[in-house]
């Protein structure tokens, strides 16, 4: 299976902002489907990544959705 794409620029990596401090973001690919945080970020402190969850493209100013990108995967 291949990783979800950005629907814009094809790029595989996105990331989420905190809640709590949106300077602080966590970047994530999507290998086979399944949020995959970097390797420094703990399992502890990352975020919840849910169908709603405002996600972005690590390499464009594509924004939306965390389902935007899991119904364009598909």
């Amino acid at each position: 299976m291949e990783e979800m794409k950005c629907p814009t620029c094809g790029c595989q990596s996105f990331y989420v902002k905190d809640p709590s401090d949106e300077h602080e973001i966590y970047v994530f690919t999507c290998p086979e489907g399944e949020v995959c945080f970097e390797a420094e970020i703990s399992v502890a402190e990352a975020p919840q990544v849910e169908d709603d969850t405002e996600t972005y493209c690590n390499n464009c100013s594509w924004h939306d959705s965390f389902k935007k990108v899991k119904i364009d995967f598909k």
